[in-house]
């Protein structure tokens, strides 16, 4: 995005009534030049960018089950697969999100028993095409398949970070019930 100023016109104060109550203007410009960028930002479609890894694996087809499994399980996408010739290996090559790659060497070494190690290298960013700002409306919008990984990225980097997240701190709570009675 680019944003381009071509004319700033400045109205000139009337000093009878005074000296100008806001002196230099070069303040105003700034804070009103920052807030049309942010509000330019905003108004368009607000979609999140996230690294991906390109993963290299390889191992014995008694494993490939579980190696699937791990990735599915984190967003990861299998792009090719194949079966090295006089051997029972296979080299599988995947597309996986920095974010799923948190532990994900660790749980696939415990899933295939250690037959299976990654090697992950930085490939691209990729769009998630899901709004962050996205909440369901009504029940049937309310599943496993429509969470909103957006959101969830969102929250566990302000977790992290130790920012306020918008979630409640009790679910299902029930009425506390007070044995003994007030006299």
């Amino acid at each position: 995005m680019c944003f381009l100023l071509t004319r700033l016109l400045v109205r000139p104060y009337d000093t009878s009534n005074g000296p100008d109550p806001f002196g230099s203007y070069s303040g105003q410009v700034i804070s009103t030049v920052k807030n049309a960028c942010r509000n330019a930002f905003t108004r368009g479609i607000v979609r999140l960018v996230e690294p991906v890894y390109s993963v290299q694996l390889q191992c014995v087809s008694e494993a490939l089950g579980a190696l699937f499994a791990v990735l599915d399980k984190r967003r990861g996408k299998i792009v090719n697969e194949e079966m090295l010739e006089g051997t029972n290996s296979f080299v599988v090559k995947a597309v996986l999100p920095v974010a799923g790659s948190f532990g994900f060497a660790q749980e696939l070494m415990n899933k295939t028993s250690g037959i299976a190690a990654p090697q992950l290298v930085f490939s691209h960013w990729e769009v998630l095409q899901q709004d962050p700002a996205w909440i369901p409306a009504a029940s049937d919008e309310i599943d496993d398949k429509n969470v909103n990984i957006a959101r969830q990225l969102i929250d566990d980097v302000r977790r992290r970070k130790g920012l306020k997240v918008d979630e409640k701190v009790v679910e299902g709570a029930n009425k506390q019930r007070t044995l003994t009675r007030n006299k």
